[in-house]
């Protein structure tokens, strides 16, 4: 026979846990999609913010670029790169000449178009995208580019903030999930079951006569229908048990006293009869046994 673990979890803790464990799935579906989202915003608007700039510094460019005079163009390269979201900024004629850069010792060299973002800035594990726009006059030519390179360390560390808030909102959210839980779970479960565990008690004992309150028509409720169905049917069997049992006391007892001092056929005939008798509540105890399964 298998025993019981003594030390194991009571029914209302291991639905609080269960309730805790599917909230903390629930939580943890939602803060993962919140925290995806956000970076994506994040990404959107450091991206957004390099477009703009571009926008805005294109204009300047070409007209530094026309009147040859890259010194206001390197000054702001550098104040680009000081801004937050930036990690570098250049301009570069349409030769390939770099002809301002927030780097100073790469003004004056000859990049490539086609040679890469490590050609005009060192790659980064905060490297975000590289937007490039190009430098016009107003009739269409092109003097040059425009590039900026994008920093996503900002937004790492905005991501990093929310995922410590969405841990600590996690954990929070369990332990008052478990919390409630429990406190429901014993609401609804300690009377119910404390009814029925004082009726096995009475019935254990011999008293068939309790009966479970039913408190609720709900599963609980109903479970204590069936109990009190099957007390009155297992009070009315040993009602019937009791009654063949004492007709047997007394049929054997008459038999007994009659057929030792038998003497004649009216004897005979009223043990006959007792005999009979007792045939019949044997019978019906054997037919009472068939009920049982052992």
């Amino acid at each position: 026979m298998k025993k019981i673990n003594p030390a194991g979890f009571s029914l209302a803790t291991r639905m609080s846990i269960s309730i805790g464990l599917l909230v903390a799935f629930l939580v943890c579906a939602v803060g993962y999609t919140a925290y995806a989202r956000m970076q994506q915003v994040l990404d959107l608007v450091t991206r957004e913010k390099g477009e703009a700039v571009a926008c805005a510094v294109t204009a300047l460019a070409a007209e530094r670029l026309q009147a040859g005079d890259p010194q206001l163009l390197a000054k702001l390269m550098r104040d680009l790169k000081k801004s937050g979201d930036i990690a570098g900024a250049a301009v570069v004629s349409a030769g390939g000449k770099v002809v301002a850069h927030s780097d100073p010792a790469m003004a004056g060299q000859y990049v490539a178009r086609d040679s890469g973002d490590g050609a005009l800035f060192p790659a980064g594990p905060s490297a975000g995208p590289l937007i490039e726009a190009p430098v016009r006059t107003g009739d269409g030519s092109t003097l040059g580019y425009f590039y900026v390179q994008l920093d996503r360390s900002r937004a790492r560390e905005y991501a990093r903030e929310l995922g410590i808030l969405l841990g600590l909102m996690l954990a929070a959210a369990v332990l008052a999930g478990v919390m409630l839980a429990h406190v429901i779970t014993k609401r609804l479960l300690r009377q119910p079951l404390g009814d029925l565990m004082e009726a096995t008690r009475h019935i254990a004992t011999g008293n068939f006569a309790h009966r479970v309150p039913v408190r609720k028509a709900d599963e609980l409720g109903r479970l204590a229908q069936a109990f009190n169905t099957m007390a009155a049917y297992l009070s009315s069997l040993f009602r019937t048990v009791y009654a063949s049992t004492a007709e047997m006391a007394r049929s054997s007892q008459l038999i007994l006293a009659k057929a030792q001092g038998a003497s004649g056929e009216e004897d005979l005939a009223e043990i006959k009869s007792a005999a009979k008798r007792l045939a019949r509540v044997v019978e019906r105890l054997h037919n009472l046994s068939r009920q049982f399964k052992t």
